[in-house]
């Protein structure tokens, strides 16, 4: 629906609780020993420390999680130092109150928690500090929100990404496998109902497997054969694709469509459709945590460029295995070679 609203930073419950915890629990035991070794007086150590801690955490929580959003975030500044003053004169006179009862009356323990201007002048100081440490878990507070809402935004837009790049696969073969059946249909050939059929197992795999993170494999393995045996119909002449593949099991699962783009640039680039001598490789090894895919095939002076179609793969695997991966493309001799290599996919 559309409509407008204001981000006010920090409107979320605390980060990290039990951190603050932490932290309330060590400021309660240091003071509490402090105050039984100032006075020897388990009871009223006890009872100070209790009545001190409480007002701290009432200030700092008050200031943290009322004020400063409600008041000093949304742009009412003059609202905001009203009201930290009247909050700031309203617990100082609680506390002194609270205390002359507990400490003074009851107790009948020390004159300096009586009305006295010593009394007033410790605890407004005390309450200061603790309303100056509120401001500090604000910002503490605001500056992990936003960290996560980066960290969230990243990875929406790694999810994004990743999913622009899977789908930029699946066209570009659908347009190139329904060229093939249009010009054996024009042919009037009989292998046009094999095509289809292996059209038809292709986008079950489209369908079924490709919208997933991982498949299995086995299935991207017999995925590319299904694109092998699509691929050598609308040549002239034959391929010899030699594919050896050594696995250990348990197979790992790898994000679907990831190797095809090997395969599918040598019959973009790396293959002369005129020739008859055309050859080509495909390993895939897996063992001891490591994948490795190679891809190897001939090179002839009228191939139109080798390997030009794998930067999109560059950057889907930059963001699926960033730091563990590493892929080469080089030429040597008469052949051209396009290596993948995985740790720990």
């Amino acid at each position: 629906m559309p409509g407008c609203f204001q981000y006010i930073p920090g409107m979320k419950q605390p980060v990290l609780p039990w951190v603050q915890v932490g932290v309330w629990v060590m400021v309660y035991l240091l003071l509490l020993v402090y105050t039984i070794q100032k006075w020897s007086d388990w009871p009223y150590g006890f009872t100070y420390t209790t009545v001190g801690v409480v007002f701290y955490i009432m200030t700092v929580y008050l200031h943290a999680n009322w004020l400063l959003p409600r008041y000093f975030y949304r742009g009412r500044r003059s609202f905001y130092a009203l009201f930290a003053g009247l909050l700031l004169v309203g617990l100082v006179a609680l506390r002194m109150w609270v205390e002359y009862e507990l400490l003074f009356t009851r107790m009948n323990r020390h004159p300096f928690f009586g009305w006295n201007f010593a009394h007033a002048a410790f605890d407004a100081i005390t309450i200061l500090l603790a309303f100056l440490f509120g401001f500090l878990l604000r910002v503490a507070i605001n500056y992990v929100d936003l960290l996560q809402r980066e960290e969230r935004l990243r990875s929406r837009q790694t999810a994004s990404e990743l999913a622009l790049l899977k789908s930029q696969v699946q066209p570009h073969f659908l347009f190139n496998t329904l060229n093939n059946i249009y010009a054996l249909a024009v042919a009037r050939s009989e292998q046009t109902a094999e095509v289809v059929a292996r059209l038809s197992d292709i986008m079950r795999y489209f369908v079924d497997e490709a919208p997933k993170d991982r498949v299995p494999l086995s299935s991207e393995m017999t995925f590319i054969r299904n694109y092998l045996e699509l691929e050598q119909i609308r040549l002239r002449y034959p391929l010899p694709v030699q594919v050896c593949i050594n696995v250990v099991n348990p197979a790992p699962a790898i994000p679907p469509m990831l190797l095809i783009p090997f395969v599918e640039n040598v019959f973009k680039h790396g293959i002369d459709k005129t020739r008859p001598d055309n050859e080509a490789e495909i390993r895939l090894t897996y063992q001891e945590e490591r994948l490795d895919f190679l891809v190897r095939n001939k090179v002839f002076q009228t191939s139109e460029g080798p390997w030009r179609g794998l930067a999109n793969l560059q950057r889907r695997l930059e963001l699926v295995y960033p730091g563990r991966f590493e892929m080469r493309v080089f030429q040597e001799k008469e052949y051209f070679y396009a290596s993948l290599a995985i740790s720990r996919p």
